[in-house]
């Protein structure tokens, strides 16, 4: 009898227990509460809200002591860096002063940009990255969307903003990856070498370059010639910037820090001296082609000679005619539109690949070559922003410098070098009068010069691959050619679409995947990588290897592997 009321008195003991509702609601509200805020994290991780701002702390400010760094290497690496990025002050000023007749607004709202953009990704990203306006959207404001479409510069720049607001939310929404990705990766790496050919040749030209390159009614362009002074008036101005050219490459070669803006000083300091001497009998007096001594006064006068010189030094900052200029009529312009997705896109791309050039050499980059997100989503929001920033000031899209290398090469690992770029541009802002007198022969070469290194963007790409090579060559060769870099994106894409398209019967015929590529540019899954060798036409593995590293972010290494995996399951 014991043995069978043993579990009944158990039984009576278990129901008797007391159980309070409340605390078991708690719980599972907790648990609730715990499973949203988990979900929420992981939408939040596929965005671009995330920051990390552990560097914003007394303790360990940049987090310096973390990386093995000290505040004067820092200060001393963001001054290199300003000292090689610094030509943009005069460059970018005389480039957009071609279509905004304010040179020395420019000059103010070129530094003010740069000071703080650079702020911005010090403070918010701790990345040692300068920020300026940039080359190549520059030249596009100039001589594509004002001087082509004959938009007027006010629409333009309200162009400039609204390619900002695009920027952030498209990096707040964590979709800036997928502009990049949907272009065809010939034409991403061509479009850098297209934009510094561009630049070459306006910098070879006489509007605000070296008065190399002259327009020629039979073949559009020609050589100024004759190259002696006695016989071409200009022969001084292309004289004087070839030694330029040469003194800054020649110090390029060899590392000198700061060789672009050393170069501008040289070509400067002759130039201004020359004019305070001879004054009106200058050999350097522009503009370039109308004014000949040899010419009557009255033709002197009336082509508005001159010669670079300043009157002062420095005077209290103040932007007079570039600042808050947006016209919001022209959102109903169909050009206008054009001109506000060229400029994203130049931006998106001109950030994504800087971004990752320096970072990885200041060793932010991971083994899977990705980035710290939390850093590079305040990264990108500080380039947006700063854009947004450098159009209401009156100046075009500011962007990430490859400069900035110069500055963690010289031990800049925080965001205190960056933060020390944007202070050097604040000292700037007081020297517009100064800066504004910059010549072109001595920015023209620098032009040149910025264009040739844009060249090593296709250093890596294989050109043998002719249905990725052809377009990209298209695009490459467009943007100069047209003056214009839409043109060019334009062009090498639809040849690509066109040739894909074309090759769908090929590959469907060989038992392939038809939309192989299309897939890899919208997104790979594993069967799209695993038939992406058989419907690759006209080159090896080395050359997969690298394209699918860069369309889906894997390891070369686990590219390769996978690759292996698959040609021994093919002979099996």
């Amino acid at each position: 009898m014991a043995t069978t009321e043993q579990p009944s008195s158990a039984m009576e003991t278990t129901e008797h227990v007391p159980v309070d509702d409340g605390s078991m609601q708690q719980v599972e509200a907790a648990t609730e509460k715990k499973e949203e805020m988990s979900m929420l994290k992981k939408i939040a991780d596929k965005t671009g809200i995330l920051g990390d701002f552990r560097h914003l702390n007394f303790k360990d400010p940049f987090l310096m002591k973390e990386k093995n760094s000290r505040w004067w290497r820092e200060v001393r690496a963001g001054t290199v860096t300003f000292l090689t990025m610094a030509y943009i002050l005069p460059v970018n000023a005389n480039l957009l002063g071609i279509a905004i007749p304010y040179k020395k607004d420019l000059v103010i709202a070129t530094a003010a940009a740069g000071c703080i953009g650079s702020l911005l990704m010090g403070i918010l990203s701790n990345f040692p990255f300068g920020l300026a306006p940039g080359m190549g959207a520059n030249a596009y404001f100039t001589f594509t969307v004002v001087l082509t479409y004959g938009m007027p510069w006010q629409d333009a720049l309200t162009a400039v903003f609204f390619s900002g607001c695009f920027f952030l939310i498209l990096s707040v929404l964590g979709l800036r990856t997928l502009l990049v990705k949907i272009l065809p990766r010939g034409v991403q790496v061509a479009m850098g070498a297209g934009i510094g050919i561009f630049l070459c040749f306006i910098g070879l030209q006489s509007s605000q370059g070296m008065g190399i390159v002259v327009d020629n009614p039979a073949t559009l362009v020609t050589l100024n010639t004759p190259l002696t002074v006695d016989s071409n008036y200009d022969a001084s101005k292309m004289w004087l910037s070839v030694a330029v050219l040469i003194l800054t490459a020649t110090m390029l070669a060899i590392k000198v820090p700061g060789a672009p803006l050393v170069g501008i000083l040289f070509g400067t300091i002759v130039a201004w001296s020359e004019c305070w001497a001879k004054k009106d009998d200058s050999a350097f007096n522009y503009p370039v082609g109308a004014c000949n001594p040899a010419q009557n006064a009255t033709l002197l006068e009336d082509a508005g000679c001159f010669c670079y010189a300043p009157t002062k030094v420095a005077e209290a900052a103040q932007i007079e005619n570039t600042a808050g200029v947006f016209q919001w009529n022209a959102v109903y312009d169909g050009g206008f539109w054009v001109a506000v997705f060229t400029f994203l896109y130049t931006d998106i791309l001109d950030s994504s690949g800087t971004f990752f050039a320096v970072a990885k050499r200041a060793g932010y980059v991971d083994k899977y070559g990705n980035l710290p997100k939390g850093n590079a989503n305040m990264a990108y929001v500080s380039d947006a922003v700063a854009t947004m920033v450098g159009s209401a000031l009156g100046t075009s899209t500011v962007t990430t410098y490859i400069e900035s290398s110069a500055g963690v090469v010289d031990g800049g690992r925080t965001g205190l070098t960056a933060v020390t770029v944007g202070l050097w541009f604040a000292l700037a802002i007081p020297f517009a009068p100064l800066l504004s007198k910059i010549p072109p022969l001595a920015s023209g070469p620098i032009l040149s010069i910025v264009g040739g290194l844009m060249m090593k963007n296709i250093e890596n790409f294989e050109w043998s691959d002719v249905e990725e090579a052809l377009p990209a060559f298209a695009c490459l060769v467009m943007i100069p050619l047209t003056y214009n870099i839409a043109y060019g994106i334009i062009a090498g894409t639809m040849m690509w679409i066109i040739m894909q398209v074309l090759l769908m019967p090929y590959r469907a015929f060989k038992k392939q995947d038809p939309l192989v590529k299309f897939k890899l540019l919208l997104g790979p899954d594993e069967e799209t990588l695993k038939s992406f060798q058989d419907a690759s036409i006209g080159h090896g593995s080395e050359r997969e290897a690298d394209w699918l590293t860069h369309v889906t972010g894997k390891p070369k290494e686990v590219i390769e592997q996978a690759h292996q995996a698959h040609d021994s399951l093919k002979d099996k």
